[in-house]
């Protein structure tokens, strides 16, 4: 039965909880928090998957909400959308502090660029795994699971009923874990082979020591780690796609750990 205005104005303190949870998980999200989305649109988006899902959340809604009330939980709500976005950030946090440091020992790095995705600088390489993490979140549908978990999370945790536990401070520390884990498995081989190659050419530089290793060294650093990083291609999707898949069940994990009392 559609709602009258008055019934409406009463719901809107329930409405405000709603839509903080869905703009905290825009505002820390990738690709949804990409400043290359017009604010605009993400204001629509925010408020079209409010409206949308308001109707399903309005009977978990437990009391009756204040304006008040719905002001203090507005903070908490915010932090659950931010939870659900910042842990797959740390996945594409991850690939982005491996990018860097293979850009720095290999050279790369003098040519930094801006990467409006994380509004700093990075490497030209460091852009392409963005890109390609990005095209992976996509096609594996990453997105519509992130927002489908949100979704979810209002019939396991309701408005107004976060709770600070040990156990989501500890999904919080396996989400870092697993960002410092994929950054070790996607530029350790690159760091690997620069580390060979420092070597022999610290070996070399002991039998020819006329040789200018500046002039030899840079661009063989360079050859190296572009090689090490198109063997990285390979498996790039699958590890990804583990990586995104733990990151999605540590997520659903910690809203059911604020949810439990």
């Amino acid at each position: 039965m559609p709602w009258s205005i008055a019934e409406f104005y009463l719901l809107l303190p329930a409405f405000m909880l709603v839509l903080s949870r869905v703009a905290g998980l825009v505002l820390a999200a990738p690709f949804f928090a990409s400043i290359l989305i017009p604010m605009r649109l993400k204001v629509l988006l925010c408020c079209a998957v409010s409206l949308a899902v308001f109707p399903m959340v309005a009977e978990h809604v437990r009391v009756p909400v204040t304006l008040a009330g719905a002001v203090v939980g507005m903070v908490g709500e915010l932090m659950i959308g931010l939870v659900a976005g910042f842990g797959v950030s740390l996945v594409f946090l991850g690939v982005e502090l491996a990018m860097e440091v293979v850009g720095h020992q290999s050279g790369l790095g003098l040519g930094a660029s801006f990467n409006p995705l994380f509004e700093a600088t990075s490497t030209a390489v460091g852009e392409l795994f963005q890109l390609l993490l990005i095209l992976v979140f996509l096609c594996v549908g990453g997105h519509r699971a992130l927002v489908r978990g949100l979704l979810d999370s209002f019939a396991t945790l309701p408005p107004l009923s976060m709770r600070v536990s040990e156990d989501l401070a500890a999904v919080l520390v396996d989400l870092l874990t697993l960002s410092f884990q994929l950054a070790i498995r996607v530029g350790g081989p690159a760091l690997l082979a620069l580390m060979l190659t420092l070597v022999t050419l610290g070996f070399v530089s002991r039998t020819l020591p006329q040789l200018n290793l500046f002039t030899v060294g840079f661009p063989l650093k360079l050859s190296v780690a572009l090689a090490a990083l198109a063997l990285t291609l390979v498996s790039f999707e699958s590890v990804m796609v583990e990586a995104l898949t733990d990151g999605l069940e540590d997520i659903a994990a910690a809203l059911a750990a604020a949810g439990r009392p």
